[in-house]
């Protein structure tokens, strides 16, 4: 089973499919919950809950919380996210209380109270932005003065039935390493040589 690609598959056909992360974000999120062993995830910005449902099919135990203040995907989110129940929803950032810190913090949007994130990370928390939020990741970086940062790309299109163009690639995301060990130094390299050669395999195929 391709939980990824079988996931971003229903997710494209509901309504509101706008806010869903790429196949390609789905597919690096659960390569990363394996490769570090993550046990707990803030989301910002659940949308309609792409990420959410994919994530607990494949680690129904891992500890979820997430912001949203979009009204129309408020009421979707218990329709989409088949173990809605195991999700710790919030509108906000300031409305998390409970002093608990994340292992990967997924930033799927944007939430004005995102400067006090400190509040959420340890000194191995993994952050993972979705897309190319040049801000977020700016703000991120100014924050975290070590960090190693890496961009996740494709060298696939977007499927013909998704809510974005075909003739493009599928979206890419932004893992930031906080405080980087050997290993995750090791994997920021791999990642690295692996973004270049799929840009120079694009280019050729132009």
């Amino acid at each position: 089973m391709n939980l990824a690609y079988d996931n971003f598959k229903r997710f494209a056909f509901l309504p509101g499919s706008d806010y869903i992360a790429s196949e390609n974000a789905l597919r690096a999120i659960l390569q990363i919950i394996d490769d570090f062993k993550i046990k707990s995830i803030l989301e910002l910005g659940m949308g309609i809950g792409s990420i959410a449902d994919t994530v607990l099919k494949h680690m129904p135990e891992i500890y979820y919380t997430g912001t949203e203040a979009n009204e129309f995907c408020l009421d979707a989110l218990p329709d989409n996210v088949e173990d809605y129940n195991k999700v710790n929803l919030f509108n906000s950032l300031n409305d998390i209380k409970d002093g608990r810190q994340y292992d990967l913090i997924i930033i799927d949007g944007s939430d004005a109270s995102l400067q006090q994130i400190t509040r959420f990370s340890h000194e191995n928390t993994i952050f993972f932005v979705e897309g190319f939020r040049g801000e977020q990741v700016k703000l991120l970086r100014k924050i975290f003065t070590d960090s190693l940062h890496v961009e996740i790309i494709s060298n696939k299109k977007n499927r013909e039935y998704g809510p974005f163009p075909s003739d493009r690639w599928m979206g890419g995301a932004q893992l930031i390493f906080i405080n980087p060990t050997f290993y995750k130094r090791f994997y920021w390299f791999k990642e690295k040589v692996r973004s270049f050669i799929i840009r120079r395999t694009r280019k050729d195929s132009k």
